[in-house]
């Protein structure tokens, strides 16, 4: 028996018995990839969606609690998809083809994409509020005085700082002679670190869990202590998102 395309729906065979039956698959096939949602759970690990996923729904939404960004891989077919990260976490899912580029969805973006039979390209999305981008900056000349603060910024709106304060940037002009962290707090209370390895003049960033700053909340950065002795010249940018 031969089948569509696309949707890969059986056709009707010549001479065929009981075309009824053929036919009204046919007819849900269609309704469902057109109409229907399916929710996948995922087991906080990478995904590959199947034929059937893809075809047979007009809808993926991606649920489970993730500890790390996560990716899915979605089949080459000729396809209109909705796809949603329902996940929960504060992590976002990369959606691609085998061979494309991946399309970032932050928690609570949903997209419609059109997979052309080797990569997806947006067609529409709707952002959540949580994915818009507040990004706080600030730079320092010279070495940090040892625990001074370099940092004291007030909040003027709701913001939230991903897990692992993802996307965040720190650089300095002068490496480090030895490791060197700078505590990064709310309200006084630490909750995420940026730290420079010795001989390196990138930083990397660590935060446990999503942090939520209402307006008002006060974020600080205070430099290690002792002071490194030739770690100079910081600029960093924390990337938070609107709430």
């Amino acid at each position: 028996m031969t089948i569509t395309p696309n949707l890969l729906i059986d056709h009707i065979a010549a001479n065929q018995a009981q075309k009824e039956v053929t036919a009204n698959a046919a007819f849900d096939a269609l309704d469902k990839a057109l109409c229907q949602q399916t929710s996948i759970a995922l087991a906080d690990a990478n995904l590959t969606v199947t034929d059937a996923q893809m075809l047979g729904a007009m809808v993926l939404r991606f649920t489970g609690a993730l500890t790390a960004i996560r990716t899915i891989t979605i089949p080459t077919r000729n396809k209109l998809i909705v796809i949603e990260n329902a996940t929960t976490g504060g992590f976002a899912l990369a959606v691609k083809t085998p061979a494309g580029v991946a399309i970032n969805f932050n928690v609570g973006d949903r997209k419609l994409l059109y997979c052309d039979g080797t990569s997806l390209q947006i067609v529409s999305e709707a952002a959540a509020a949580s994915s818009i981008p507040y990004d706080i900056g600030g730079t320092l000349g010279g070495i940090p005085v040892g625990g001074s603060i370099i940092l004291r910024y007030p909040l003027p709106r709701a913001v939230r700082f991903p897990a692992g304060l993802a996307g965040s940037q720190g650089v300095a002009g002068t490496a480090s002679g030895a490791t060197a962290t700078f505590s990064i707090r709310k309200n006084g209370t630490q909750f995420a670190t940026m730290q420079f390895a010795a001989g390196i003049s990138t930083a990397t960033f660590t935060a446990a869990t999503v942090t939520d700053f209402a307006a008002g909340d006060v974020l600080t950065i205070l430099a290690p202590n002792p002071a490194d002795s030739t770690l100079a010249d910081i600029g960093f940018s924390l990337a938070a998102s609107r709430l």
